[in-house]
């Protein structure tokens, strides 16, 4: 599947797809993972640019190639990076989905107004998870889930408001809508039944709905117009509002897929049956699990408001954990980049100093005492835990120069969590199986999991290993180090250069070139 086209923080470019010659053409990708909107499509008639799957790929499909892709907006109730880690209310259903299934998540982030059609059908997303009801005109393109949630519209006011809490109350206001928000012209609809007299307009580019309510209590804004759910939550930690008229009757909302992934849509529905269902008087049920996730972001003042903290937030603070400083210094020390050597650190220990594991790995970075060196009695010590683990990983990165930059890290990456030699038995099995021991895709990630069948494990110098979780190990790190960097440059006082950063990631042709390197020995 080809990569999503992306949007830097520093640097906005446009991406093209040529759908009219079946020819899915990646003009430009960075480390951002943010969609621009398809050029192609006919906004008059509401034809996307990539009207039908330009092939199939279905449950089968994602299970072979251990990834789906997801693709939602980057906000506290969809998805978002806090503490160093992914969170979101979307996020944390789909990706109790992908777990059960065994598939490792990658995020692709939109933006309001994106061709969420032709997203799917070229394949840079498998399911759009937005939050969302279905958009009006995509039922002739797409398939969508089961309810994943319910919402209804309401209107937010200031608190010192003195209208009613009736539609007549709206009268002579100025109601803001989020940018793209599809309730636009059900609103204009309901403005003309009632024969009443109020203004429609659209927020900002990007501004998300806190943004909206914020400016509603500082008096910019007169009312605006949410989900319900996402007014209660903005009004646990922004003062001074109130709720007005509700609009209307609750919605489902639903996730989207392409309409010839009929296994995929199978599976979703039978997951979201067991989590959320409506009874035969209307009611809703919901699991246990879900009640959880949908109270942390919906209805828990405490964690509502902790997720707003700025400083766990990079995309507000520019940080990604208090040791930001130490693992920069070190790690650009070693040739490394801290942002990814942050991205391990998050998956060995989520930035726990004293953390241990069963095996007796110990500290940040999980150094086991055997061979971490002179700091092997203090690796609960965070500066000594990452010099000997930097050591560890510098020692290995630079053993793996011949590969290209993608396929180098994620080498490491497997090295520093299996070890040399399981890794050197999975380069040899994609020998004998006349794939290329160099390469990530067309080895590793097939031969790793196979050191767990006693078939190709008896054959291997070094023998039985869970390779599969070494796998899932990799990717989610890169998944993470992909978000760290769209929100953090590498060096505080500017910005990586665009060819850098996609040098780094390997997302454009011709930047980077593979050199052939020596067989496993």
């Amino acid at each position: 599947m080809l990569p999503a086209p992306v949007q830097s923080m520093y640097f906005q470019r446009r991406t093209q797809w040529c759908a009219l010659l079946l020819t899915c053409v990646l003009v430009l990708a960075g480390c951002g993972e943010k969609i621009e909107p398809i050029l192609g499509s006919d906004e008059d008639s509401g034809v996307p640019a990539v009207p039908e799957p330009l092939r199939r790929w279905d449950l089968d499909d994602l299970r072979r190639s251990g990834i789906l892709k997801v693709a939602t907006y980057y906000s506290p109730r969809t998805y978002f990076i806090h503490k160093g880690g992914q969170a979101g209310f979307e996020f944390e259903l789909v990706s109790r989905f992908a777990e059960q299934q065994g598939l490792t998540l990658e995020m692709v982030i939109a933006e309001p107004g994106d061709d969420l059609v032709s997203l799917l059908n070229t394949g840079q997303a498998d399911l759009v998870c937005v939050g969302h009801t279905v958009p009006p005109g995509v039922e002739p393109y797409l398939a969508w889930t089961r309810p994943t949630n319910f919402t209804r519209k309401v209107v937010v006011l200031p608190e010192t408001s003195t209208r009613p809490a009736t539609l007549e109350g709206l009268a002579g206001l100025t109601l803001t809508l989020p940018q793209g928000c599809p309730f636009e012209e059900k609103l204009q609809a309901m403005r003309q039944e009632a024969g009443m007299v109020f203004r429609v307009v659209s927020g900002p580019p990007l501004a998300e709905a806190e943004d909206l309510m914020a400016q509603v209590a500082n008096g910019e804004r007169e009312a605006i117009v949410v989900d319900d759910i996402a007014a209660r939550a903005g009004m646990a930690w922004i003062p001074g509002l109130k709720l007005g008229p509700i609009l209307g009757e609750p919605q489902a909302t639903a996730w989207l897929m392409r309409n010839n992934s009929t296994d995929l849509k199978g599976a979703l529905d039978s997951y979201l049956q067991k989590h959320l269902k409506v009874t035969s008087g209307g009611r809703t049920r919901r699991s246990q699990t879900y009640g959880i996730i949908h109270d942390r972001y919906f209805r828990n003042e405490k964690s509502i408001k902790g997720y707003r903290d700025v400083n766990h937030r990079p995309d507000k603070s520019g940080r990604i954990s208090r040791y930001d400083e130490l693992v920069r210094t070190q790690a650009e020390a070693a040739g490394l980049d801290w942002r990814l050597v942050s991205a391990l650190m998050y998956q060995e220990s989520r930035f726990y100093p004293n953390a241990r594991s069963k095996a007796d790995a110990r500290g940040l970075m999980q150094v086991l005492p055997q061979f971490a060196g002179p700091q092997a009695d203090s690796l609960y010590n965070p500066e000594a835990n990452m010099r000997a683990g930097l050591r560890l990983m510098k020692q290995t990165y630079q053993n793996y120069a011949y590969l290209d930059s993608l396929d180098r890290w994620r080498f490491t990456l497997a090295e520093y969590h299996a070890g040399h030699g399981h890794v050197t038995d999975a380069r040899r099995m994609a020998m004998d199986m006349g794939r290329n021991p160099n390469s990530w895709g067309q080895a590793l990630k097939i031969t790793l999991p196979r050191l767990m069948e006693s078939l190709h494990y008896r054959r291997t110098r070094h023998g039985y290993y869970g390779g599969a979780e070494t796998v899932d190990y990799v990717e989610e790190i890169m998944n993470r180090f992909r978000m760290y960097a769209r929100f953090v440059p590498r060096q505080p006082e500017e910005p990586d250069s665009m060819e850098e950063m996609l040098k780094n990631l390997q997302l454009l042709p011709g930047l980077v070139t593979t050199t052939p390197g020596p067989p496993p020995r």
